[in-house]
């Protein structure tokens, strides 16, 4: 083989290895790899957001954290809002991370908020996420005074503002106070009236994650029935007349007969039945005729004396009522001669007449000895 052949087949093959990567002269000029550029170019990532902002629910004064997340090459990122009654949304100066973290206020509840992310092959824009700020409940109707029948419904109501809601009715008598937690979880509750339950108090606890408010209390006025009488000692309303009536003396032909000589005698099968009655009136205008109070026989026939003098107001009473007459309120002893047989399970039934500003109304207190 000649030289000049023989130097051609070993520059040849120098040139494959060099082709391949294994050698390089010293003095080669540089070379532009076809593979290199395409890697290049599949390292720009086009832009796209994984995952959204997620809307919040925050407490007040508590500090509310969205982010998103995205893939692209070089990314960027703009934070938007659009506040409570706008339209369209404005640049949040500043924003310009991946999260973005906002003090919660009321003024800011049901803001929405959204990023655009940027990056070497194109710009998208998340899906806005809400912010409920979660203030501390506002009542904003408290529940209503009820008046009713024993037996009937009554239904109490609130209205209140605010997120994320809960309700505990609660009821309790005003002298102790003790409040009990009703059925019912709503805005609103129904009850059966019940002449134990008159002149008691109804209240709902509205609460939520930022705390809890207490209504104002309504007043729960029972009036009482035959089958279902006041427990004596209780207060009660006849017309514009608020009543008391206490323990009965169901044997008291003893007490009338010392009460006056003149006094007439039960007659055979009846029997002198007592009681005092404390009675307030509270008509703004004058004195209305008084409330009566008879004896209702289990038979349902009403008894009353006629010609008696009752006795006096036994001394227990009166220290009891000690100060009746300051607050306008006058005692006294209320009989009647009944027969022994409609005794057992008789009621005190006090009506008050009609007036100008209430109606004729009757209310029942058991007939029961101390």
């Amino acid at each position: 083989m000649r030289p000049t052949a023989l130097r051609a087949g070993i520059a040849a093959v120098l040139g494959g290895v060099l082709a391949l990567g294994f050698v390089a002269p010293a003095n080669a000029a540089p070379q532009t790899s076809t593979v290199v550029s395409h890697e290049a170019a599949a390292k720009v990532v086009r832009t796209k957001v994984t995952a959204s902002p997620k809307s919040l629910s925050v407490v007040a004064g508590k500090r509310a954290k969205f982010s998103v997340s995205a893939k692209g090459t070089k990314l960027s990122y703009q934070w938007y809002v659009r506040k409570p009654g706008k339209s369209s949304y404005a640049k949040v100066a500043g924003a310009k991370t991946r999260t973005y973290g906002v003090t919660a206020m009321s003024r800011i509840d049901g803001a929405r908020y959204r990023v655009v992310v940027t990056g070497a092959k194109g710009t998208v824009t998340s899906k806005s996420a809400a912010l409920v700020v979660v203030s501390k409940p506002k009542i904003i109707t408290d529940p209503a005074d009820r008046q009713a029948r024993s037996g009937d419904k009554v239904t109490f109501s609130v209205k209140a503002a605010g997120h994320g809601l809960t309700y505990t009715w609660r009821i309790a008598s005003m002298e102790s106070l003790d409040w009990q937690t009703l059925p019912g979880t709503g805005r609103s509750v129904t009850l059966t009236a019940r002449s134990a339950l008159n002149g008691s108090l109804v209240e709902v606890v509205v609460r939520n994650k930022a705390g809890r408010t207490e209504s104002l209390p309504a007043f729960l006025d029972v009036t009482s029935t035959a089958s279902d009488p006041y427990t004596p000692g209780s207060m009660g309303v006849a017309g514009e007349w608020a009543l008391v009536v206490e323990h009965s003396d169901l044997d008291a032909d003893a007490e009338v007969a010392a009460a006056s000589p003149a006094n007439p005698a039960a007659p055979a099968g009846s029997t002198y039945v007592t009681t005092t009655v404390l009675a307030c009136n509270f008509s703004d205008e004058g004195t209305p005729a008084p409330a009566t109070v008879r004896l209702r026989g289990k038979d349902g026939a009403l008894y009353t004396t006629t010609g008696v003098a009752l006795p006096a107001v036994p001394a227990a009473m009166t220290k009891k009522y000690s100060d009746a007459a300051e607050f306008g309120c006058s005692l006294s002893t209320v009989g009647a001669l009944a027969p022994d047989s409609v005794i057992a399970g008789a009621v005190w039934a006090a009506s008050g007449p009609a007036t100008r500003y209430a109606p004729a109304s009757t209310s029942y207190w058991a007939a029961t000895v101390a």
